[in-house]
């Protein structure tokens, strides 16, 4: 029982790193677009000011 429980527990902890870093990783995409974003808009802005 011990075994299977470890085995268990391992497997979920793998399972869950996966998907932490599945989860980083589209997090760190969404920022990079947010900023690309927001720096479109500053040269937007700063060509409109001068």
């Amino acid at each position: 029982m011990d075994r299977y429980l470890n085995n268990l527990k391992s497997s979920l902890e793998e399972k869950r790193s996966e998907l932490l870093k599945s989860l980083n990783s589209e997090y760190e995409k969404l920022l990079k677009n947010r900023l690309n974003e927001l720096e479109e808009i500053k040269r937007k802005v700063l060509k409109e000011l001068s």
